[in-house]
């Protein structure tokens, strides 16, 4: 992954961002069964916008996690993605 770091963010909340960001692959690639699938997803999304909020940008986000743009975009909002 390139390394985005961004002014103002102390070494730390860049580490943390990028543990959530392995969290939100690991659930995107470990989520399983339609009737688990909407939790795993929300749960996917919000350490998704935790690490967006720490200082990961939206396109490092899409290439960890494997999903698109758009997908990516609708998470960082709050709104369910359709998958």
């Amino acid at each position: 992954m390139a390394d985005t770091t961004t002014p103002g963010l102390s070494p730390l909340t860049i580490w943390h961002g990028r543990l959530l960001l392995r969290w939100a692959r690991l659930l995107q690639r470990t989520v399983a069964g339609k009737h688990r699938r909407q939790a795993h997803v929300a749960r996917r999304n919000a350490a998704m916008r935790a690490a967006y909020a720490r200082g990961q940008d939206r396109e490092t986000i899409a290439r960890a996690v494997g999903l698109g743009g758009e997908q990516v975009r609708k998470a960082l909002r709050g709104e369910m993605t359709t998958e």
